[in-house]
């Protein structure tokens, strides 16, 4: 639904990055009017500068744009541009109608595109040299818009960390989730009234329910829309991820850590290794569809592929943390690879091992976690402030790296 501009009468102060959609993970915040761009723009007289459009991680429940702050990276002459969108119920309940089709969060993300193509020359940026980028579900996002079938807003990509296909991204529609949803506030509530108590429940207690039903809501597969007006962001079967026309000839930086899921794993206590013996096949199990010779065959298999002979334990945490990383993000993100060379695209491929500022950095064979590039590329809200010689090296040469891509691919 198109709404008209608000009417201000004195100038707006643009100057609140705090802003947070409805979020009830780390912290219960947010308020519905949540949709923001945060603009970083350098202290320089040049115009037509390239732009960098960042996409933050979370699951799609928590997480904002506000927390990335994006002045190392303008340092280099681009300017960087972090965005809200909606999560939770808000975002991704995908009801498969054309009020509520799914993929709300996405489509915010495309609303903010088209803004900054037509308002960005007046912050001094290129609105034909846009860069989108993002990690984990973020990244995973941005492999999204590559195949969406709204128009093309950028004309390169980078995805840390994350991929389409990832364990759990891309699921099929449940028209239930909502009514299953309204239950929790009303157990009598009909299927017809569910829309209209979901929408007069306080937005962080309605976040709160969403998160204590243990509920996935993501990215999900849309029937094909019919009503004049109502686009549809994504139709194909995930095995069909294909659009040559955004594809083909597009530059994508795509990467991951050397170690993913290490901070998963090293404040995990004996026992729980104890009770997860059977890890292997349990990952297996939840993401193929196998019979269960064929499970146990396969389980057994990729277990003696990481661990040899020994046993799940904590001895056996790195071999534990490289399944866990190939099984959830390294994995996906070479065939999301193979995918984008398929299509003709311009590929450039990283592996990000640097340990500087880790708390782990003492541990014998670790690498670098899930988000730990983020404090090199932004000042980030969730980091500790970098300190060290050859951590602000690091960081230097990160911004650049990233920054000279936006700029030439």
């Amino acid at each position: 639904v198109s709404l008209p501009y608000p009417d201000f009468k004195t100038p707006f102060a643009a100057s609140d990055a705090s802003i947070k959609c409805p979020q009830a993970v780390f912290s219960a915040e947010g308020i519905l009017q949540c949709l923001r761009l945060n603009i970083f723009v350098p202290k320089t007289t040049k115009r037509h500068l390239p732009v960098l459009v960042w996409f933050h991680g979370g699951g799609f429940v928590f997480g904002s744009g506000g927390e990335y702050d994006g002045k190392y990276l303008v340092k280099h002459d681009i300017i960087v541009i972090t965005v809200n969108s909606r999560l939770g119920p808000y975002g991704f309940f995908c009801l498969g109608t054309d009020n509520i089709p799914g993929n709300q969060g996405l489509r915010d993300q495309v609303t903010a595109l088209r803004w900054i193509k037509q308002n960005i020359a007046a912050f001094g940026g290129n609105p034909g040299q846009v860069t989108i980028a993002g990690e984990s579900y973020g990244g995973g996002g941005v492999e999204l818009h590559l195949y969406s079938e709204n128009e093309k807003l950028f004309n390169k990509a980078i995805i840390q960390s994350g991929a389409a296909d990832e364990e759990a991204m891309y699921l099929q529609p449940d028209s239930e989730a909502a009514f299953n949803l309204a239950k929790a506030f009303d157990p009598n509530v009909t299927k017809d009234g569910a829309l209209k108590l979901l929408a007069k429940q306080d937005p962080i207690e309605l976040m709160k329910t969403f998160n204590a039903t243990g509920k996935l809501l993501r990215v999900c597969q849309e029937r094909k829309l019919k009503n004049k007006g109502v686009e549809n962001f994504i139709t194909t079967n995930s095995s069909h991820f294909f659009n040559l026309k955004k594809v083909s000839g597009t530059p994508i930086m795509i990467g991951y850590n050397s170690k993913e899921t290490f901070n998963d794993f090293v404040i995990q206590p004996d026992q729980f290794y104890e009770d997860n013996q059977d890890i292997f096949l349990k990952k297996i199990r939840d993401n193929y569809k196998l019979g269960k010779e064929e499970l146990e065959r396969e389980a057994e298999r990729v277990k003696r592929f990481y661990l040899g002979n020994k046993k799940v334990s904590k001895e056996t945490m790195l071999e534990l943390v490289d399944f866990m990383g190939d099984f959830f993000i390294n994995h996906p993100e070479e065939k999301a690879v193979t995918r984008f060379l398929n299509q003709n695209a311009i590929v450039y491929k990283y592996l990000f091992s640097y340990t500087g500022n880790s708390p782990y950095r003492n541990i014998t064979g670790v690498g670098a976690y899930h988000t730990e590039e983020l404090q090199y590329l932004f000042e980030w809200s969730e980091a500790d402030v970098l300190t060290g010689d050859e951590n602000l090296k690091m960081r230097e040469r990160m911004t650049k790296l990233w920054a000279d891509f936006v700029k030439y691919g």
